[in-house]
Formats: structure tokens, C-alpha cells, sequence
């Protein structure tokens, strides 16, 4: 099922579609129970390491009934390149109740040898340790950097492809196929929508496959339109049913990067 590393590059090329300003919220919920609200916003270009990129935002904190048993607050920070739409940068920060870093990654896909990459990563006040991540792929992507690019992914139906990215500390192997459109309900009303169904699994920092973590498989809705405004997805999983569903969308003020 893996798809060609030059395909890969080739289908997900081209400026990030993004608009400056552009705001999305999620409501995160399992079994219809409400668990936490997902933001995903989008910042202004600055050049990071001589390249021009567009920040890109995400955070996840637990709200509900979820939040009185545990309290999660994770922000993943992506810098994206505007001209090709690969990352630069990617950060995680993992927040306690009082707005402290307790885990800090951070990886610089700038500093990449051959198929290796430097994945750092820092608990509280410790010193940061640096392990290097192998790839098999030219290019590697992360938890928002693969959002952004699926947005402008305009394949014929069947059409899949095959990529690696970084979700928090680890890397994971990821197949994408568009199995075609459908009619997706949200708060924002009736909405015609592509079809993605994913299937992922870990990777070791050797590049090879995580065999003690269960492969995961999950369906992304992105609407059919020119927004392109990634709508609902949903997991199965041994809990029953998750769904992150969209609630507030605000289109952003500045200038689309992707024309």
C-alpha cells in the first residue's frame, strides 16, 4: 500500500492552503460524552532559519466531565514553509494547570543528515535529550504540517499515498486513500465533504515499525469546496466511537497563501 516517496512529494507539493488568521474549533467526544476542544489556528509568515513560513497552531485541553478526573493542555506549533508547504520546525509543549511546560519537544527538520533528524525533548527543568529519528522518506511531516497538506490534496477517487510524520515525540507511517465524498452534519450545517479513510502506525527511532503499539485506523472529512475546511474525523477504538467534530470556523483576514 505504500506509495512511491517521489509520488508522495509530488501530490503534496505547493504553498500550504492557509489564510492568516484563519481559526477552527473542534469538539473532541467519545461515546457523544464531550472530553476536551481542539483548536487549530493559523499565524503570520517570518522567516525561520532563512526560509519564509506561516506558523500553525493546535491545541488540545480536556473540558467536561474529563477535566474534573485529569487535566490535559498540549499545544503543537508548526513553522511551514510558504513556498513548499514542508515543515521547517515543529514544537510540542505539554502545559500543567498553570500554564508550566512540563514536556518540551522539539524538532528541527532543518538540521537533517541523510535520513536522520534530531528529535529533542525536555521533562520540566532537566536537561534536553536529543535522539535521532531515521525516515525512509524525502520529505517528513507533522501533526498539523499533514492537516494543512491534505486540505489541498486534490486526488482522483482510489487515489492514496503514503507518508511519515511526527505527531508528538514519536514518528508515524501513514496511508491516506480518498474513498470518495459524502454528506457530513455538523453545528456548521449540511456540508459536502471528501472522504479519507487513514490507517498509521508507530515508528521506532530506527524507522521501522513499533510492533508493541497497535496500528490505528481513522476517517478525515474535509469539505468539498474551496475552503476546504477539514469538518469531522472519527476513530473507532477499544472505548467505543471518538469524533472530532468542527463548531466555530472564521475564515481569517489576511491573504490565502495557497492562490
Amino acid at each position: 500500500m505504500k506509495a512511491p516517496v517521489d509520488q508522495a512529494a509530488a501530490m503534496f507539493g505547493g504553498p500550504p492552503l492557509v489564510t492568516p488568521g484563519e481559526r477552527m474549533t473542534y469538539r473532541l467526544s467519545l461515546k457523544g460524552i464531550e472530553l476536551a476542544v481542539f483548536q487549530f489556528g493559523v499565524g503570520d509568515v517570518s522567516e525561520v532559519d532563512g526560509k519564509q513560513t506561516v506558523i500553525v497552531q493546535s491545541r488540545a485541553t480536556t473540558s467536561g466531565l474529563a477535566a474534573m478526573v485529569s487535566q490535559v493542555d498540549d499545544q503543537f506549533s508548526s513553522w511551514i514553509d510558504v513556498q513548499t508547504g514542508r515543515s521547517v520546525r515543529f514544537q510540542v509543549d505539554e502545559l500543567n494547570p498553570k500554564d508550566e511546560v512540563t514536556e518540551h519537544t522539539i524538532v528541527d527538520f532543518t538540521k537533517r543528515t541523510g535520513a536522520t533528524f534530531p528529535v529533542s525533548f525536555q521533562i520540566g527543568d532537566g536537561e534536553p535529550k536529543v535522539d535521532p529519528q531515521t525516515t525512509s522518506q524525502t520529505d517528513v511531516w507533522d501533526f498539523n504540517s499533514f492537516l494543512v497538506a491534505l486540505r489541498a490534496w486534490e486526488p482522483a477517487t482510489g487515489a492514496r499515498i503514503s507518508i511519515e510524520s511526527m505527531r508528538s515525540l514519536y514518528m508515524w507511517h501513514i496511508d491516506a486513500k480518498l474513498v470518495g465524498t459524502e454528506k457530513v452534519v455538523t453545528e456548521l450545517g449540511e456540508l459536502p465533504a471528501l472522504e479519507f479513510e487513514c490507517q498509521s502506525y508507530r515508528l521506532l527511532r530506527n524507522g521501522t515499525k513499533d510492533t508493541n503499539n497497535p496500528d490505528r485506523e481513522f476517517t478525515i472529512f474535509v469539505s468539498d469546496d474551496a475552503g476546504r475546511v477539514p469538518l469531522l474525523v472519527t476513530a473507532v477504538t477499544d472505548y467505543g466511537d471518538v469524533k472530532l467534530e468542527i463548531v466555530d470556523y472564521q475564515p481569517g483576514t489576511g491573504q490565502r497563501l495557497r492562490p
